[in-house]
């Protein structure tokens, strides 16, 4: 196993219990997304999920059982590098004598992204840019990269935007729960730092900048990468 795979096993390892989960369970048709907490990882074995008892997992329980394949995400902030962490597996047993759990296989992989200061982290998300009032869309594209710092948004419109311009970046998705088919929107501040453009593919590239408050945009980032480990 490389070296990178087995820091993600230990930082998974040592994730605090309580922590929030996102848990997708998959289905033939449309994936049945949940919310729930970490009871705990017996490592190389198991890891540890509540069994929520709210109206969206009574809806879920026909889907909830043995063998059962799903996705596992969430946020490790334990350190000042903020991370998602996500990964495959299986339902390994439900307990319900000491308590509702849910026992899931151990993976055998896992994906993560870290929200490092420098670090851009390769996404394909749609958005848009937005005048600095956030009335109007200027132009739509989608992200290439994102960091805590900035992101590259490329599009193929011609909209003439100005150097070192502030804008708003809207970013829409699929809301999570179950049933669910609200769409949730990040908007965030940003500046226009670089424009380039290629001639060959007619594409712009536009290096954005976020002038919100750091901590805003760390939340709003670790959003954007649990939407973007769900594909």
């Amino acid at each position: 196993m490389a070296e990178i795979d087995n820091r993600e096993f230990i930082r998974l390892n040592q994730v605090n219990c309580g922590e929030l989960v996102h848990l997708q369970i998959i289905t033939a048709t449309k994936p049945i997304r949940l919310k729930t907490r970490l009871i705990g990882v017996d490592p190389n074995m198991s890891v540890i999920l509540a069994f929520g008892n709210d109206a969206t997992w009574e809806k879920a329980t026909p889907h909830i059982k043995e063998s059962k394949d799903v996705i596992v995400r969430f946020m490790n902030n334990e350190d000042q590098q903020a991370s998602v962490i996500a990964f495959r597996s299986s339902i390994q047993k439900i307990m319900t004598i000491a308590g509702r759990w849910l026992v899931l296989d151990y993976p055998k992989a896992i994906e993560s992204a870290e929200l490092r200061q420098h670090l851009r982290v390769a996404v394909k998300i749609e958005a848009s840019l937005l005048d600095s009032d956030a009335n109007s869309v200027l132009v739509a594209g989608v992200l290439s990269d994102i960091s805590i710092q900035g992101c590259a948004f490329i599009t193929r419109q011609k909209e003439a935007l100005d150097l070192h311009n502030l804008y708003r970046l809207s970013i829409t998705f699929e809301d999570e729960s179950v049933g669910s088919s609200a769409d949730k929107s990040i908007q965030l501040s940003v500046a226009l730092k670089n424009i380039q453009t290629s001639i060959a593919n007619g594409h712009t590239q536009y290096g954005l900048a976020f002038m919100t408050p750091e901590k805003e945009t760390k939340l709003s980032i670790q959003k954007l990468l649990l939407h973007h480990l769900q594909k």
